[in-house]
């Protein structure tokens, strides 16, 4: 959906964050709007990679054009269009664009010398500006977040020139180059392949090295084909080599397809060569920024931000406002001031806001009535914006002032316009061509200028006059763009399976993170060579992750996995996590090897290990969880052996053995009444009473819940070293006995099982399909037990149970709805269990329209489902769903609504991505295919309530649509007689295709590549502690009477859950949301959030909120994460960024997100704190609630 609004997702929307004030004003009359800085429109081919490649190569063979390759650097997007006015990809003023600036000018420095670097730097900022040019760099960094390695050194390389005046036309790459040499800025390498020999070689060059390639081997190989072929290929050499600033590990080449084949060009690129070359020599890459002695005539105090150390400024607290002392020093007075442009709330008075659809709108209206006091480049602009709006695409236009620090009246409206979702690029781009418009580009780093009646146009160029009457579209626009990223895996596999594959393997386990990085490999079509190798080294990797980490090392997160992946790269190397297979794992479940002290267990304990094959050894009972348990059962190779000692321990094994009594399995070493005197003799324990509780604590262990209890003689812990200690266990006639049993327990069904699963809605039938279903059912279960299971009748978390259940099962029938938002429960059951998943569907579905929405039932389905629901008795349904539910047709309409925009083709590949899927068992839910039509009376009532829930599923003003339903549904019961199929007949279907299913299951599950994303994530947050939040709280109340008296009306309200939204409470689980999956797809939540999960982040609560109904903190997000590693933090997707912290009865927490406009109109009131309030969180997935928790348990047919 497009959204106007002033305050941006990605950008500060603080005082302190933006380093001023925010303004207020009367609405300027905009009169010209021009670009201030943009980047590259989003591209992507619509063509596969081969038909490119193909298409590339036949081009060349014709000499129609020439083949460019150049080195895809990993960093961030900084623009830069003169003087201070650097833009990161959707914002400014922040750590990406103040970290560019300081590095380009120690670039400066660096290239000039510490005398001449800042005249050079002003002679290159002027140009830009008279020109109205935009420098786009590639910011490689270890400052602002972790990519495949951390770089050798800071640097920047200039990707990209665009010419403002000329409505965005970029730079060719010579003419890019040539600029580049006129200032001595950093371009990349770039080769040039004119023939068709050189571009054939490019590709076998790549496809040689696509699966091993490091920069020094791409280069090498590449430098190769320009020396074989003189004459038609060239290179242009960087002044900053990859391998030497950025390293060895090099994510990919861009090659892009010119269409121009013009001798000049190539030999223009020869001269080119020949003057980097040039360049090269006189600044090669060991230079460095030489400082001048004190005493010289240097400006030591402008100097500085050339000789500031960018890695040691990040290891101070508060780094951004580090970065900003730097530059204030530098720029003094005249520092960039950038201000959001809010309404005023401390007045009586508010002023209007811009609303720059409103502008476009006015801008267009006055152009179309004739209008001629609007350039050619306004008119585009607004146009742009109109074609946003009118095409429904997301959009955020962030509004700004720009100012300095001084404070002078002159000052500029700036317009950051953010686009959300990469799909709206080539919606925007098809329009265009539909409408046949030569419309503006939508840029990324898109950012305007708004200048209004009377402000003069501070930024005029001569080139301004080209955007009067040239073009808006380059002429490469114009032709088919032909352009491949190609990726090598040893960059790959760093980020988009050791990095991205994290959650998956804390989360699911080692299993599934074996899984996860199969179906990334096959994805890629790797080599089986290739597959083998990384397959081992990914279950070292796992092994790694799994066991205790090095503790010089930070803890294991997205943010700092290079260091540890540096750090096991060079165990491994060294022989070190070598994998047994899990066929040799001689034991299953948990290992508790418990004694008085858990120091001297330790060599036992790696003994037993080395005799079990069993590789994972906890030294900490306490960091042992449920899912820990649960995992060393059901999957081979993740047994774990633990050691416990009788003191500390106790409290922790009762935890884990209420649910996993089965699993657990424990071994006394000393803790017999007879070894147990003896120990304690040793300890020499003097207190009476302590020695009173330690027995009294090892008669508990003796008594603990648990699936068997071993005793190993006290010598088993006294040996003096590993091997020993293997050779007592190997000739003890005792401790033999004991190993042979722990060898023998927890073994299970190793083979697949299956879990069945009906994405489907109330009334459909599947009670009555599971019912009385056993082994008995299916001739072939093949010694596979089988359960049911209703949703309606188990006890706790409904997945979790089952994955218990299915510790002694192999075939569970789900009798419960499944709808889309729970189909990552099924996903994850069938990963710890090791499960196949079968969807039931009714035969013969097909898309459905309702308003603008697609849903893969028909209407004809809903209403038998519904009439179905009607005709039960009343108060019958164990799931309380009958003709005596309130709004029971309402609640049969909110799981159709849940399919909303899926397709029958869209449904089917997510159900292929539950687990590793077999096709969906279809079954006949109709009479026949042909269908009487629907009458129109239930037609219009059933598509009334749809629209009303695509609006608000949540919404509760539903009687007159459940009145109209159940009246029509009344009215058109002959409709209903022989509709749909009898119930014998479809059950006998179902219980043919189960049967042979399992039947054909197979002894193992083969890996295969995803089809999509089978995750669904609710909501991304920034996680709070409650008690800090709490603290947040008293302060205020301390310094206000006003809060303090609201709060004290509030206290009782604390012991209300706060998931009971008909009482009045507090909201412990304190959060701010940064996405819900409303604004955003599951692939961009993942790309965006995914890698930040764990991450810390050093917010700050400025102001609190509150009205009658909700109370919250505002809160200030700053730009990068916590820590050493430095992840670049997006912006909540809500305006208002703030942690709800108490609701009103029958409030929802989301209407915290008026309180600011409330406080507009007085009916909520705004304390501001007299200081920002340290607040640090952690990034965190919210999973979609069941569907039975969001309808009070009516999920059941």
């Amino acid at each position: 959906m497009y959204h106007d609004s002033k305050c941006d997702d990605s950008l500060p929307a603080t005082d302190a964050a933006m380093g001023s004030r925010k303004r207020s004003r009367r609405t300027p009359n905009i009169t010209k709007i021009q670009l201030e800085a943009v980047f590259h429109p989003k591209f992507e081919n619509e063509k596969s990679d081969t038909q490119i490649r193909q298409q590339m190569l036949a081009n060349v063979a014709a000499k129609q054009g020439y083949l460019e390759v150049s080195l895809k650097h990993s960093g961030s997007l900084v623009l830069w269009s003169g003087g201070q006015r650097f833009y990161s990809k959707n914002s400014t003023n922040n750590a990406f664009t103040m970290v560019g600036e300081i590095i380009l000018m120690q670039h400066f420095a660096r290239c000039y010398g510490i005398d001449k670097w800042r005249s050079e730097y002003d002679r290159c900022s002027e140009y830009l500006h008279q020109n109205r040019l935009t420098c786009s760099f590639e910011l490689v960094t270890s400052l602002l977040g972790q990519h495949g390695d951390v770089p050798i050194r800071d640097y920047l390389i200039l990707i990209a020139v665009a010419d403002r005046g000329d409505s965005g036309r970029f730079y060719s790459t010579n003419e890019l180059v040539a600029f580049a040499h006129q200032y001595r800025l950093p371009h990349n390498d770039v080769w040039i392949f004119a023939s068709q020999q050189a571009s054939e070689q490019v590709f076998k060059a790549y496809d040689s090295l696509r699966e091993t390639g490091t920069t020094t081997t791409v280069i090498n190989s590449l430098n190769q084909i320009v020396a074989e072929n003189d004459g038609k290929s060239s290179r242009v050499a960087s002044l900053y080599p990859h391998d030497i600033f950025q390293g060895n590990i090099l994510e990919g080449i861009v090659i892009r397809y010119v269409s121009n084949n013009d001798e000049h060009t190539i030999k223009e690129m020869e001269q080119l060569r020949i003057t980097s070359d040039d360049l090269l020599a006189i600044v090669p890459p060991s230079t460095k920024i030489v400082v001048p002695l004190l005493g010289s005539s240097a400006d030591n105090s402008k100097d500085a931000v050339v000789q500031t150390g960018l890695r040691a400024l990040a290891a101070m607290d508060d780094f951004e406002q580090q970065l900003r002392s730097v530059l204030q020093q530098f720029h003094g007075a005249n520092q960039r001031q950038i201000s959001p442009i809010v309404g005023a709330t401390d007045g009586d008075k508010i002023d209007d806001e811009i609303n720059m659809t409103h502008v476009a709108n006015e801008i267009m209206r006055s152009y179309r009535a004739g209008s001629t006091k609007f350039d050619q480049g306004t008119i585009r602009l607004a146009q742009l914006i109109e074609a946003l709006d009118s095409l429904n695409i997301h959009a955020t236009f962030k509004l700004l002032t720009e100012s300095s620090l001084a404070g002078s009246d002159s000052e500029r409206y700036l317009c950051i316009l953010h686009v959300h979702h990469d799909a709206s690029f080539q919606k925007y781009n098809n329009y265009l061509t539909r409408e046949g418009i030569q419309g503006m580009k939508l840029f990324r780093g898109f950012c305007i200028e708004l200048i209004a009646d009377g402000d003069d146009d501070q930024n005029f160029s001569p080139n301004d006059a080209k955007s009067n009457s040239s073009p808006c579209m380059e002429q490469s626009n114009q032709e088919e763009k032909l352009m491949l990223k190609m990726k090598f895996i040893p960059y790959m596999v760093r980020t988009f399976i050791c990095r991205n594959g994290l959650s998956t393997l804390q989360g699911s386990g080692g299993v599934a993170f074996e899984k996860y990085a199969m179906g990334q490999l096959t994805r890629w079509e790797v080599s089986d060579a290739s597959l083998t190798k990384w397959l081992s080294f990914f279950k070292s990797w796992s092994l790694y992750c799994t066991s205790p980490l090095p503790e010089h090392l930070p803890p294991l997160t997205s943010n700092t996995y290079l260091q540890h992946y540096k750090e096991f790269e060079k165990m491994y190397t060294n022989g070190h996590f070598s994998i047994p297979s899990a066929e040799e794992c001689l034991c299953r479940g948990l290992v508790v090897i418990v004694g008085l002290s858990r120091d001297v267990l330790e060599s036992l304990a790696v003994a037993v290990s080395r005799e079990l094959n069993c590789q994972k050894i906890v030294r900490n009972m306490a960091e042992i969880s449920e899912r820990d348990v649960l995992l060393s059962v059901h999957q081979k190779g993740n047994s774990i052996i633990c050691l416990a000692s009788i003191e500390d321990d106790l409290g922790n094994m009762r935890k884990l053995s209420k649910s996993y009594s089965d699993a657990i399995n424990v071994v006394h070493v000393g803790n017999c009444d007879e070894d147990l005197e003896e120990s304690l003799a040793h300890m020499d324990i003097s207190d009476n009473k302590r020695l009173k509780k330690l027995k009294g604590m090892a008669k508990a262990w003796r008594k603990a819940k648990c699936n068997n209890m071993l005793q190993l003689p006290n010598a088993a812990s006294m040996q003096p070293d590993v091997d020993a200690t293997v050779g007592f266990l190997r000739s003890d006639d005792t401790a033999k006995a004991v190993m042979q049993t722990i060898a023998t327990l927890n073994q299970t069904d190793d083979r697949p099982g299956l879990i069945v699963y009906f994405p489907s809605i109330p009334g459909s039938g599947k009670s009555a399909l599971c019912s009385n279903i056993d082994e008995a059912t299916f001739t072939s279960c093949d010694d596979r037990s089988v359960i049911v299971r209703e949703g309606d009748t188990v006890k706790g978390k409904f997945y979790n149970e089952i994955e218990k259940d299915m510790l002694t099962n192999r075939i569970a029938v789900l009798d419960k709805n499944v709808p889309p938002i729970s189909f990552s429960s099924v996903h994850s059951l069938c990963s710890v269990s090791n499960c196949i998943s079968a969807a039931v569907l009714p035969s013969g579905m097909q898309d459905t329209v309702v308003g603008n929405d697609v849903y893969p039932f028909s209407l004809e389905f809903l209403a038998a489902c519904m009439n179905r629901v009607l005709r039960r008795k009343q108060n019958s349904h164990i799931g309380k769903l009958d003709s005596a539910t309130p709004n029971c047709c309402m609640i049969v309409v909110k799981f159709y609504c849940f399919y909303r925009n899926i397709s029958v083709s869209v449904l089917r590949e997510r159900l292929l991505n539950v687990g590793t899927s077999n096709e969906p068992i279809e079954i006949p839910f109709f009479l026949t295919n042909e269908l009487p039509a629907l009458p129109e009376e239930v037609k219009l009532a059933l598509e009334r309530a749809i629209n009303m829930l695509a609006q608000d599923i949540n919404c509760t003003d539903v009687n007159d649509a459940e009145s109209s339903m159940r009246l029509a549904i009344q009215n058109n019961q002959t409709y209903f007689d022989d509709l749909t199929a009898p119930l014998e007949h479809t059950k006998q279907v179902f219980n043919s295709k189960l049967s042979h299913m399992i039947s054909s299951l197979p002894d193992v599950i083969e890996s295969r590549s995803p089809v999509g994303l089978s995750q669904t994530i609710k909501i991304a947050s920034l996680d709070f502690d409650y008690d800090k939040c709490c603290s947040v709280l008293d302060s205020v109340k301390n310094s206000f009477e006003q809060v303090k008296q609201y709060f004290y009306e509030r206290e009782d309200h604390k012991s209300n859950d706060e998931n009971d939204t008909t009482q009045n409470r507090f909201i412990r689980s304190v959060h701010c949301t940064f996405a819900h999956n409303s604004q955003v797809t599951q692939t961009e939540m993942m790309a965006l959030f995914n890698h930040l999960l764990g991450c810390n982040v050093d917010a700050k609560a400025t102001a609190l909120l509150y009205s009658d109904n909700v109370a919250a903190i505002e809160v200030e997000i700053p730009d990068v994460t916590s820590g050493s590693a430095r992840h670049p933090v997006p912006r909540p997707r809500n305006e208002f960024q703030h942690v709800t912290v108490w609701c009103g009865q029958d409030v929802e927490a989301k209407e915290s997100n008026e309180l600011p406009e409330q406080v507009k109109s007085k009916i909520a009131q705004k304390v501001l704190f007299k200081e920002p309030i340290p607040l640090c969180g952690s990034f965190s997935f919210w999973h979609e609630q069941e569907p039975d928790a969001l309808i009070n348990d009516t999920s059941k047919q």
